[in-house]
């Protein structure tokens, strides 16, 4: 450890946890403590602890807090009296909206090890019970437990937005064998929060199957056919005045475009958009176990199917 490295961060405010997740540290936590205490350096530090707003999820009242619930059931760490958040880095943005309202701080952890499966990824950790008291309640309680909260109606497509930019998916790709676009959503979660999801959009005529994720202790809700992957889309992102994760916006309107969802004033400015992304997940053959649908067919529960 480096004596003078150390002490212009300790200047920069950055606390011990953050100095550890540095690319260039290979060393732990209690560690750089010991360097700091030895070296007499606590006069340099200038990290204070976060003041998080403890009622956030007392009442959700605000879209910002409908969707903020949403992403935390679907990619949230609840512990006994600690929420964590966690995202490749190119997907910081939702992590800042949710500092932005909250209080909490970012980390950046940009080690890239590939043997290890360890790439550049961003963190929140937020030590507060109150937080979890709050989300437990609006959920169900413990994991398997969770259930899809009850909320204002108005605010019920950002909670579903928030959860499809935790554990949803939107693929699309061109059917060589049929000439035509094929369209799926997808979202990943226990049965009874999928299932309480399902519920609810079967209230708007959407049809969705939920079946077991092959080889995992989870399940798949998913939506294929261009009616209701489309009426999903537009439901979640409503007026389009709550836009958070850019990149699966901007695939979605990828996708409109190829539609012809847009109006012909529209494709100018959103063409350069549609190149970038109608190849993900491109099916060629139209068969099942490609990689639109890349896991072993097994029973699933259909509901709305007429």
């Amino acid at each position: 450890m480096n004596k003078q490295f150390l002490i212009q961060c300790l200047q920069k405010g950055m606390s011990v946890r953050e100095i550890e997740a540095l690319p260039n540290i290979t060393i732990k936590r209690s560690t750089i403590s010991y360097w700091i205490k030895k070296w007499n350096l606590n006069s340099y530090m200038k990290y204070s602890k976060p003041v998080y707003n403890d009622n956030y999820f007392s009442n959700i009242d605000t879209k910002e807090k409908a969707y903020i619930l949403g992403y935390t059931l679907a990619d949230g760490y609840i512990s006994n009296s600690t929420i964590e958040y966690g995202c490749e880095i190119a997907d910081k943005e939702i992590l800042e909206f949710i500092s932005s309202q909250l209080g909490a701080k970012i980390r950046e952890d940009l080690v890239y090890n590939a043997k290890q499966r360890r790439f550049p990824r961003a963190r929140i950790n937020i030590g507060n019970k109150h937080l979890v008291e709050d989300i437990n309640k609006l959920s169900g309680g413990i994991k398997e437990n969770k259930t899809f909260p009850r909320i204002k109606k108005d605010l019920e497509h950002y909670m579903l937005l928030g959860f499809f930019d935790g554990d949803g998916c939107l693929t699309w790709g061109y059917r060589k064998d049929r000439n035509r676009i094929w369209q799926k959503v997808t979202f990943t979660g226990s049965y009874k929060l999928l299932f309480a999801i399902q519920k609810h959009i079967t209230k708007l005529g959407i049809v969705s199957a939920l079946r077991p994720k092959s080889n995992e202790n989870c399940f798949v809700l998913e939506l294929s056919s261009k009616k209701d992957v489309l009426q999903i889309l537009s439901y979640m992102y409503g007026e389009e005045d709550l836009i958070v994760l850019h990149r699966k916006y901007n695939k979605y309107n990828a996708l409109r475009l190829e539609l012809g969802e847009f109006e012909e004033t529209t494709i100018s400015t959103t063409s350069s958009q549609a190149t970038g992304h109608s190849v993900e997940g491109v099916e060629t053959t139209g068969g099942k176990m490609g990689s639109l649908n890349n896991q072993h067919e097994l029973p699933s529960l259909e509901i709305g199917k007429k």
